[in-house]
């Protein structure tokens, strides 16, 4: 006897459709690093307390700051 599996559907993302009615939206903070390696680090961790599933990085206006950018299933 055989085990079936329904495989859930892909987003653009890779990764499955959580349960229930979720959307994907978009979070940003600002922060504070001397490198973007740094900033990368720094916005992972800032992601991850958010379960995110894509983050970046890009520098901030004028200030020398960065922005992190992540997407999350709320």
């Amino acid at each position: 006897m055989g085990w079936f599996f329904s495989k859930p559907s892909d987003n653009e993302l890779g990764e499955y459709l959580p349960e229930g009615e979720s959307i994907l939206q978009e979070g940003s903070e600002y922060l504070e690093a001397s490198s973007k390696p740094e900033a990368k680090e720094k916005c992972d961790e800032i992601a991850a307390e958010y379960g995110a599933v894509e983050s970046s990085v890009e520098p901030a206006e004028n200030d020398g700051g960065w922005m992190c950018n992540f997407k999350f299933w709320g």
